[in-house]
């Protein structure tokens, strides 16, 4: 597998993202989720890699990627995608978005359809409020120390409690947040509609709920398909975290789909 070293790209305003490629073959965009990092996607690469070109970044506010110390919002991290996507000049690729990078995907889908051969939505919704999570974290006085927050956040992701260590070593949450920088992050999950904007997605699209999801379940995984052309929906007997749960039912799900449409 080809592994070319972090790079940057720096947008409008002066904000530095973080990325890196993978691979050869057709190309793949991952978006990963809130307080998480692009090096969640370690155990998708070994089955993504074998006939695709994978890139990965880090959204702004996590990971390898500036910091900001103000608040920003859905529509920075919007134009932070389309930004990268122009740099890396991507067309026919397929886009994979997992929770807030599902938002991001979404969104992204509705401005470029036709530089898109697939889109991958993984626990996400067409609809929602500024996000519930910060002041969940808030409200339950979650934990300063790094290891304990993340551990309180598969509590809170998942059904299965006992298996913490097994999630932690898969890579959530690899490059953990300051309390501060966590808190602008969640905060970045600003209230969205793209109700009327999903019937512009043209592509096949893959939509992927965990029947026990707490943030985004399967209803918001129905609502989602209604809007799009040519959508599938599938359902794991999971929480949000499903790709960690249970990695090789969706990986298999995932890959047939992909294999399906890129070229």
């Amino acid at each position: 597998m080809e592994f070319l070293s972090s790079h940057y790209i720096t947008v409008k305003d002066g904000t530095r993202i973080s990325y890196d490629v993978h691979g050869e073959g057709s190309p793949i965009l991952l978006i990963h989720g809130v307080t998480d990092c692009k090096e969640t996607y370690d155990t998708d690469l070994p089955f993504l890699t074998k006939n695709h070109r994978v890139y990965r970044y880090d959204l702004r506010g996590h990971g390898a990627s500036d910091h900001p110390k103000h608040p920003f919002t859905l529509e920075n991290h919007i134009e932070d995608a389309l930004a990268v996507i122009s740099k890396l000049n991507l067309h026919n690729f397929v886009l994979y978005g997992g929770s807030l990078g599902s938002y991001i995907a979404e969104a992204v889908a509705t401005k470029i359809p036709q530089d898109l051969s697939g889109l991958i939505l993984n626990v996400s919704a067409a609809h929602n409020p500024a996000s519930a999570l910060a002041d969940t974290a808030k409200n339950d006085n979650i934990p300063l120390d790094k290891v304990e927050r993340r551990d309180y956040w598969i509590r809170h992701l998942t059904i299965d409690k006992g298996n913490i260590k097994q999630l932690t070593d898969s890579g959530f949450q690899k490059n953990s947040l300051s309390p501060e920088d966590e808190d602008r992050a969640l905060r970045s999950i600003t209230a969205f509609d793209f109700r009327n904007e999903l019937p512009k997605i043209t592509c096949p699209t893959l939509i992927t709920s965990g029947l026990y999801d707490p943030v985004n379940g399967p209803s918001k995984g129905i609502e989602i398909q209604k809007y799009i052309p040519n959508a599938c929906f599938v359902v794991f007997k999971s929480g949000h975290l499903q790709r960690l749960e249970m990695p090789t039912a969706y990986h298999h799900v995932v890959d047939d789909f992909i294999e399906t449409v890129a070229r």
